[in-house]
């Protein structure tokens, strides 16, 4: 194996498949993609209802932990990341979803992020996806990434759609098009009954036999090597013991929101008094590298159905045997589905011209304490922060690279966010309180019909509340001259040569949405950055906003 490539791209998850395989179109630039995991896609991983073995697997899944988090009750969140060709995109619940247009905006006129409005990254989503759905304006039919839209067919489903309807909500028929706002069906990454990895839609076999790539799996980055303040490669910790691999061009961080600070802290990029205490010599100081991390903040309403309709037989003997028969034959049946089948974007309250909030609708209720179904008919709409105002911490837990970092989120420590679930259980209650669930509504399990208190409702969301998943914010792209970023809009670390950074760390503002779609756009638009190619042509196609945001929740 060559030791020298052109560019070395560190993490194999959404981004770096993206960009490994963007970089190595161009036959004559030698090209390494490292991956700290495996390279392997067992029926766990393809079969999409089986994300919950992953998400407390050992094999394939970091399993991070943050630090005692006190709006959450002094309770520590569990922070699966992938540890496999593929990232996260191999443990995710497989939805897909770019986020709000004005989320790229806010990036460009807010942030300083120059060339990340909506229009420039608009053709970059295209570019990347094949669609058979939506507009040519907006949806892309050629790319590496196949996204699918099921056609949802449990009556609970239905019955959410027609609720949004009954209460007035917008109603969409592509949340990835022009109008993100609104109840819909949702989008996965589910080909043919299998999940579609970024590993399976960009290293597939064609890719892999290209020449002028080379994927070295189970491979941990420890640090960059600099000489000075240049990049010039990455050693690494392998099965056969330490290598360093060298870069004649540069080193690109695609390890993601944990992986990215955490290595360039390790490099000696980051806040100096915190390195020099830990031994770690200074190459640069920037306090920002571990700030502004972000992520959003979920929990679950359940009831009780008075119709078997959920998925609990499903679940259970022999039913739970015929299902996974059915996938194992012919990748169809209940287990070809993340069973996220519809959810919807929408507002908690006026004088918003964005969506907050976000109802992800699962036909099925399970116990919070071990996610196992529970014994009678239930279901549960789960309600995500979208906006969220609580900005965290990555530091390192000491110099050596085999420790997890610490992460401190801050959940709850902002009001704000607080308020957002406060509305966003009443407007659950409101949805399944409307006509189309006379059918079906049961009992309020959680938070339960007796939680209606401000107190009471407080309470019960410091003890419930949870993770999305959607780790992001650490490696904050902006202006060089200002002190919270790490990264300029070109990708490049401030004041360091040869580095930069393409995953969803850079973003400044968490997306309003899952994050798999956005941190693909950033891999694959951070290829034509480092080439030094000519970006596609901004869009020029206009988005939705709701003219009533100012006046009127929806």
């Amino acid at each position: 194996m060559r030791k020298e490539f052109d560019f070395i791209v560190v993490g194999s998850g959404s981004a770096g498949c993206a960009l490994a395989s963007r970089l190595s179109e161009d036959p004559s630039v030698q090209v390494l993609l490292i991956e700290a995991g495996p390279d392997a896609s067992p029926w766990q991983i393809r079969m999409p209802l089986a994300m919950d073995m992953l998400l407390t697997s050992t094999t394939y899944n970091w399993g991070f932990e943050s630090e005692s988090e006190e709006g959450l009750r002094g309770r520590k969140i569990s922070h699966p990341r992938g540890r496999v060709i593929g990232g996260s995109s191999a443990i995710n619940g497989m939805l897909y979803t770019r986020g709000n247009p004005q989320d790229y905006d806010e990036w460009r006129d807010s942030y300083g992020c120059t060339g990340w409005g909506y229009a420039d990254v608009l053709p970059y989503f295209m570019r990347m996806e094949s669609s058979a759905e939506g507009d040519d304006r907006y949806r892309g039919r050629k790319g590496p990434l196949r996204v699918t839209r099921p056609k949802p067919k449990n009556p609970l489903n239905a019955a959410f759609l027609e609720a949004g309807r009954a209460l007035g909500y917008p109603v969409t028929t592509d949340t990835n098009g022009p109008q993100h706002e609104g109840f819909g069906v949702a989008e996965q990454t589910i080909v043919n009954g299998q999940r579609n990895t970024a590993a399976a839609a960009f290293l597939n076999p064609a890719v892999r036999a290209r020449p002028n790539l080379i994927i070295t799996a189970k491979t941990v980055v420890e640090k960059v090597v600099f000489e000075g303040k240049r990049a010039v490669g990455v050693r690494c910790r392998t099965a056969d013991g330490p290598e360093v691999f060298t870069t004649t061009r540069e080193v690109i961080l695609s390890a993601g929101g944990v992986g990215s600070p955490q290595i360039l802290q390790l490099s000696g990029i980051g806040p100096a008094e915190e390195l020099q205490r830990l031994g770690i010599p200074v190459i640069h100081d920037n306090r920002a590298v571990g700030s502004n991390l972000q992520d959003h903040l979920d929990i679950p309403v359940q009831y009780r159905c008075k119709k078997p309709v959920t998925l609990k037989s499903s679940t259970q003997w022999p039913k739970k045997a015929f299902v996974g028969i059915n996938w194992f034959m012919f990748k169809g049946g209940l287990a070809a589905s993340n069973q996220f089948e519809v959810g919807a974007y929408i507002r908690t309250r006026a004088g918003l011209s964005k969506p907050n909030l976000k109802f992800e609708f699962f036909p099925l209720a399970v116990s919070h304490n071990d996610f196992k179904p529970y014994s009678d008919e239930a279901f549960q709409i789960h309600c995500t922060v979208e906006t969220s105002y609580a900005r965290g911490t990555l530091r390192l837990r000491s110099a050596n690279p085999s420790d997890a970092p610490k992460l401190q989120f801050n959940y709850l420590q902002d009001e704000r966010d607080m308020e957002t679930i406060r509305e966003a259980v009443g407007l659950i209650r409101e949805v399944v309180a409307s006509h189309p669930f006379d059918e079906f509504r049961g009992a309020e399990i959680e938070p339960g019909e007796a939680v209606k208190t401000k107190e009471a409702l407080d309470e019960w969301i410091r003890e419930r509340a949870t993770t999305a998943f959607h780790i992001s914010g650490s490696c904050r792209m902006g202006p060089a001259n200002d002190p919270e970023t790490v990264i300029g809009p070109d990708l490049k670390v401030h004041g360091i040569e040869g580095l930069r950074v393409a995953d969803a760390s850079i973003m400044p503002i968490i997306v309003t949405s899952n994050l798999n779609a956005t941190a693909i756009m950033i891999g694959d638009r951070a290829a034509d950055i480092c080439l030094g190619r000519q970006p596609l042509s901004p869009s020029n196609a206009p988005y939705w906003v709701n003219p009533n945001w100012q006046t009127s929740q929806r």
